[in-house]
Order: structure tokens, then C-alpha cells, then sequence
């Protein structure tokens, strides 16, 4: 038997999704319509070859890069490689030291995780975890804090206030739901998923009650949640600007137009993401979309992308084509699945350990030395 069976994502993969059942690997696995989207944003990365340089300096490799610039109330968010935990939901699905263990790993290699909304909305503690749990967990680590809006106004002020006094720095507003995406494997699966993935409930977010009373507000302050789907760029971001204190990014963007809006409204980051998959089938691969948005953006604001990344060697091409950093989503699960907190670390440390040695044999000795030129595209004579 391989002692070290975990070298690659891939292998990470195929051992986590068979110690889990059918209907969670394939919540884990499956996105929207016929998976189109879930498949191209990894294979998007297939289009793009390495330019290896060779006789340069690279005896240290520095992978240090900002998350989050300083304001006036925080210093800057520095990691020490690319490569952070994003959002998603529901962590003890995977394993039972939940969105804690995930956040405590990435605390110990020392990047960024983003917290999902929906890792804190369930119905039990053995479904989910408290922001103020996570943090804790997490420490600066945990600066990302993932908002769905919904049309209770109030509510979202709730919950921006108390992530905000747990020590969260960003509020993620994902823009990419208006609606729920048709995920086909969900649907099949109804019946069988547990039912704090059918079912909305903010007891961690709003707080313990005192009594009868108060559960029963809380019941009928939750029972009518609906997503928001009348949010448009005049109001959304400057109620956000208006209820909170911590920096607003945008999560969902994939269009040049929405960036150049995003800038003109004055936000201060974005994500470059397509959900996973799991919202719009047949939409733009992420890696397709970033060189738009970076070309839009001209550096006012800092561009993160997410969705396909499976190998180092795919963090590098990503920054090779503008991002400021990069983000996994469930290979962190797989992570989880495979070694609770301890999976966790052997994924990043696998990324990391891979773009590094990327980085090297690509003449790079800093996360600055990456450009457009370290590529070329398949079947293109040119450097891009």
C-alpha cells in the first residue's frame, strides 16, 4: 500500500468523495443545469501552457502577497502564499471539526479563509457554527464574511453588526443569486438532504433567545425570508456603506461592464466567480473571464477570482493572467473529508508546495515576476 497516497488534489478527490454518501458528494460535486460550467471552469485552465525561464536567481521564492489592503482601521491582510479557503457552506457535512477545523488551517499556513452565510445557518450545532466560533478559530485568518441579502433589511443589519463585532474586516456580498440556479442533482435529492440544506434558519446568526417570546419573534422574523432579488448598484452598496464599517467586495462578478460599474460605485474588491457552476449553466469560465475584468479594473481595485483551481500550477496561471489571488472552495471539503483540520493543511500545503516549484521552474522569485508572458496559449507560435 502507497504510504502517501495523498500527493495531488486529484488524489485528495477520489479518497474524500468515497468515504462520504451519495447525495453529499454529489451536492459537493454537481452545480447547475447539466454541469457544463463545473467542468470548463477546470478544464478552462487546459487552454494555457508554461513558459519555463531558466539561469535566474531563484535560490528563495516569495509567494507573500496582500489580501486585504490597510485602511485607516486595519493593517494590511498579508499571506504567505495565494491561495485561500472560499466560502461555502455547511462544513460538517465533511467532518465534524466543521468550518473551526477549516478556519484553524488556514490560520496555520498562514492565508485567508471566507466564511459562508449558509455555514452559520442551521438548525443544530452539529450543522453549523457561530461566526464569533469561527473567528476564534481563525483569528485574522477569517476576514471574509459571505452575505446573501435577503429582503428583511433589519435582519442583514443584524448580522452585519454581530460579524462585525466578531472581528470579520469584509463583508463578500455574493451578486450572482437573484434567483437559485437549477441544480438538477439537488432537486433528485430533495427528499434525502438534510434539513438544514432544505430550509432557512438564522438561530446562529440572530443569537440565543431568552424565552418563549423571543423564539417565537424569531420564528415569524424568519419564516418569510426570501433573496432580494430587486438589488441594483445605486442602493445595495451605499445601505451597505451606511450599516456597516468593514470593506465591501463583490462576489459574482464575470463581465467587464459589472466591473467598471463595481469601480464607479466604489467597492472596494471583487471576486471573479461563477458560483462553482452551480447558478448559470453555459456561462464564461472564471479563468475565461478574469483578463476582461483585470483589463477593466486597471489595477484601481483588487481583482480575486475563484472556480477550477486543482493544481499549483493553476494558481500560476491564474496570477500569470492579472489575479491578485485565488481562492478553492471544495477542495477544502475534500480537505475536511479526508482528515478533518489536518486534510485541510495537506491540501494547501499540496497547492502551495506546487506553486512554488512552478514559480522556480518558470524563473519567477516572487509572486511579482508573474505575467502575461509566463503563457502561452495551446496551439498559439505567440507569447501572450
Amino acid at each position: 500500500m502507497d504510504p502517501n497516497p495523498i500527493q495531488t488534489l486529484a488524489d485528495l478527490e477520489r479518497v474524500a468523495l468515497s468515504r462520504v454518501d451519495k447525495v453529499t458528494r454529489e451536492y459537493w460535486a454537481h452545480g447547475a443545469g447539466e454541469n457544463i460550467t463545473v467542468r470548463e471552469n477546470a478544464s478552462a485552465f487546459d487552454q494555457y501552457r508554461l513558459r519555463p525561464r531558466v539561469l535566474r536567481d531563484v535560490s528563495t521564492v516569495n509567494m507573500t502577497t496582500t489580501v486585504l489592503p490597510s485602511t485607516n482601521a486595519s493593517p494590511a491582510l498579508v499571506a504567505d502564499f495565494p491561495v485561500g479557503i472560499a466560502p461555502s457552506g455547511w462544513h460538517k457535512m465533511a467532518h465534524a471539526d466543521g468550518e473551526a477545523g477549516t478556519a484553524a488551517a488556514a490560520k496555520a499556513l498562514g492565508t485567508a479563509m471566507g466564511v459562508s452565510m449558509g455555514t452559520i445557518v442551521g438548525e443544530a450545532p452539529r450543522e453549523c457554527c457561530s461566526p464569533e466560533a469561527v473567528r476564534d478559530a481563525g483569528g485574522s485568518a477569517v476576514a471574509f464574511f459571505q452575505l446573501y441579502m435577503f429582503n428583511d433589511r433589519a435582519l442583514m443589519a443584524d448580522i452585519l453588526q454581530r460579524v462585525q463585532k466578531a472581528g470579520y474586516r469584509t463583508v463578500l456580498l455574493t451578486v450572482d443569486t437573484p434567483f437559485v440556479g437549477k441544480r438538477v442533482a439537488e432537486i433528485r435529492n430533495r427528499p434525502q438532504l438534510p434539513s438544514f440544506l432544505t430550509t432557512i434558519n438564522f438561530g446562529t446568526l440572530l443569537g440565543t433567545s431568552d424565552g418563549p417570546e423571543d423564539m417565537d419573534k424569531k420564528e415569524k422574523r424568519t419564516g418569510s425570508l426570501h433573496i432580494d432579488n430587486s438589488l441594483v448598484w445605486g442602493e445595495i452598496i451605499p445601505w451597505l456603506r451606511a450599516t456597516t464599517s468593514m470593506q465591501i467586495w463583490l462576489k459574482g462578478i464575470s463581465t467587464a461592464e459589472d466591473a467598471q460599474l463595481a469601480v464607479a460605485h466604489g467597492v472596494d474588491g471583487i471576486v471573479v466567480s461563477n458560483h462553482g457552476g452551480r447558478q448559470l449553466d453555459l456561462c464564461v469560465p472564471t479563468l475565461d473571464a478574469l483578463p476582461e475584468i483585470v483589463a477593466a479594473v486597471k489595477g484601481r481595485i483588487p481583482v480575486h477570482v475563484d472556480g477550477g483551481v486543482r493544481r499549483g500550477e493553476d494558481v500560476f496561471r491564474a496570477l500569470a493572467l492579472g489575479a491578485d489571488f485565488v481562492w478553492v472552495g471544495r477542495p477544502a471539503l475534500w480537505g475536511l473529508a479526508y482528515d478533518g483540520q489536518r486534510g485541510v493543511e495537506l491540501m494547501l500545503t499540496i497547492l502551495r508546495e506546487e506553486l512554488k516549484l512552478c514559480m522556480g521552474l518558470t524563473g519567477c522569485a516572487s509572486i511579482q515576476d508573474i505575467s502575461p508572458t509566463c503563457l502561452r496559449l495551446v496551439g498559439s507560435s505567440a507569447k501572450l
